[in-house]
């Protein structure tokens, strides 16, 4: 195992810079889990970790050990891939033995490594079946069997799942959650699912543009984003975003909903958000008021996503109600969340009621 950390690590293709000045503290047996939109820099990041990309500027270091110059089959990592990387030709023992077998590493520790890992992932029944033989699970489970019995300081993940439909991926990403911690390796995930990183996560990085938007366990970043992009981006659906402005002591929203006496707004442009779940059918909170028509509904099992549009304006806003609600499209439905529940930011897009 091996702690991390990345020093204002950049990374520049020509004119543009994809990655602007990273710094990070990987800790020792953490999941530390890289999310954002495609473009943001994430896969480079992790690229630049794993050596297969070079370090415009800025410095990495594994365990204390700066490794900027060393080769990756030099820093005692693993990646997986999302492609699986499996050699074709080669049955599912061959491809989890053959690195072990390239660094001059004896039979019986090879037979040990290889049986272990078959027996955590359960691939035992077709080690020796080709790649080909199996289903997209069974491959996925082969490429982290492949990393793992190498037994290296750190893994790097890269969009994983990507490639499995949505019942296997949650069935996935539950197994690789398990096998960290059981494991206790310091690992580097990147994915662009929101739902994949909130799950995963003991940390979680939220990138935009090269940049790091917001540091900090999924739930903190849930309950309070530090920026408009990250109240955007984290949760599903994301927040209702509303704009407004207060002017010489008055505020208002643009859009047709109303702000309650209780509601704290800088002086000048603004923007309200507002999770789903702190909607409710009502007029008596002293937070945000609105009346709107609802234009769809969405059951989801035990609960419905109702989105309305706000009467007077042209703001859509989504709210969350349990089981089937007995609203109909058209309808009109007045809903309120109480002030504790408002995210406020400024100008700026980051943060401003102090939170």
């Amino acid at each position: 195992m091996a702690t991390i950390t990345l020093n204002d690590v950049r990374k520049r293709y020509g004119e543009t810079e994809a990655v602007r000045g990273v710094s990070l503290d990987i800790a020792d047996g953490e999941l530390l889990v890289l999310v954002g939109p495609s473009g943001c820099g994430k896969s480079t990041l992790l690229r630049m970790i794993a050596g297969l990309e070079a370090i415009t500027s800025g410095t990495v270091a594994i365990d204390g050990r700066v490794v900027n110059d060393l080769e990756p089959a030099d820093r005692d990592i693993a990646m997986v891939f999302q492609n699986y990387a499996l050699y074709p030709h080669m049955s599912v023992r061959q491809n989890l033995s053959y690195g072990l077998k390239n660094r001059g590493m004896k039979a019986p520790e090879i037979e040990r490594r290889v049986a272990e890992a078959a027996r955590s992932l359960e691939i035992g029944a077709f080690l020796d079946r080709k790649p080909g033989q199996l289903s997209g699970g069974q491959r996925q489970r082969v490429a982290m069997g492949r990393a793992i019995v190498r037994e290296p300081k750190a893994f790097l993940f890269d969009e994983p799942l990507s490639n499995l439909d949505a019942k296997l991926r949650v069935q996935m990403r539950i197994e690789i959650r398990r096998l960290q911690r059981a494991l206790k390796t310091t690992s580097v995930y990147v994915t662009h699912d929101q739902m994949e990183a909130m799950t995963l996560a003991d940390r979680l990085v939220v990138l935009n543009a090269g940049l790091v938007e917001q540091v900090g366990a999924p739930i903190d970043l849930y309950e309070t984003p530090a920026s408009l992009f990250v109240a955007a981006f984290i949760g599903s659906p994301g927040m209702n975003l509303l704009p407004g402005e207060r002017r010489d002591g008055v505020a208002r929203l643009s859009g047709g909903a109303r702000l309650g006496s209780a509601a704290a707004v800088p002086e000048g442009a603004f923007t309200i958000g507002l999770r789903p779940e702190a909607l409710v059918p009502g007029t008596g909170a002293d937070g945000l008021v609105a009346e709107v028509v609802v234009t769809a509904i969405e059951l989801v099992g035990a609960e419905s996503y109702v989105h309305g549009l706000v009467e007077g304006g042209s703001t859509d806003l989504i709210f969350r109600l349990a089981g089937r609600t007995g609203l109909s499209l058209g309808e009109r439905v007045s809903i309120c969340a109480p002030a504790s529940a408002l995210h406020v930011f400024g100008a700026d897009g980051r943060r401003a009621d102090g939170r």
